[in-house]
């Protein structure tokens, strides 16, 4: 199907002679194909497809707009070696102190206020600001804890079960069961 429908799509845009014609035939099962010719056995006519003769283009309007984009690229060329010269101003420095505040306010000149007052408490001068910023919290140790420990091994908060040399002895599964590591295996009961 996908076939007879890029041969149709072809076949539509085909260049064809001027008084070409385009016969569109469909089967039992309403599949549709295109044809200059004659239908195809096991297929019926439906309708005709006439096709627009192609808009030929003068000599003069080709050589028209290929002055047009000779002229449009030699423009182009022009901007980008205008733009290539042109001097780039230095970045802006500072003549003081940034004033920043919480709310997104900025500026060099104390601009910074709250309902017409000075918010003088938002200067930066550098950091650290010592006792301003609290120290940095650790993080949470989310380690299971170690709960008892016998002759056989330690178990921890979680339920594991640990040999004496450390390793993973047995283990709560997700479903419930005690699964133990049997070299690559792991057997749950």
């Amino acid at each position: 199907m996908r076939l007879l429908l890029a041969f149709a799509v072809a076949a539509l845009f085909a260049p064809l002679p001027a008084a070409a014609e385009v016969i569109r035939c469909a089967d039992a099962a309403g599949n549709v194909s295109y044809t200059d010719g004659r239908c195809a056995a096991g297929t019926k006519q439906v309708g005709r497809v006439q096709l627009q003769e192609p808009v030929a283009i003068s000599e003069s309007d080709r050589q028209r707009q290929a002055q047009e984009a000779e002229a449009a690229a030699r423009a182009g060329a022009q901007q980008r070696r205008e733009a290539a010269a042109a001097p780039v101003p230095p970045p802006p420095t500072s003549s003081g102190p940034i004033i920043i505040d919480g709310r997104g306010n900025s500026g060099g000149s104390g601009n910074s206020t709250i309902a017409g007052r000075d918010d003088a408490g938002v200067m930066d001068y550098g950091y650290p600001y010592p006792g301003v910023y609290p120290a940095p919290a650790r993080p949470r140790d989310m380690r299971p804890r170690i709960r008892s420990c016998d002759g056989a091994g330690c178990q921890d908060s979680q339920g594991n079960h640990y040999n004496r040399a450390g390793q993973l002895d047995r283990y709560q599964g997700i479903d419930g069961k005690t699964c133990r590591p049997v070299g690559t295996t792991t057997i749950c009961r």
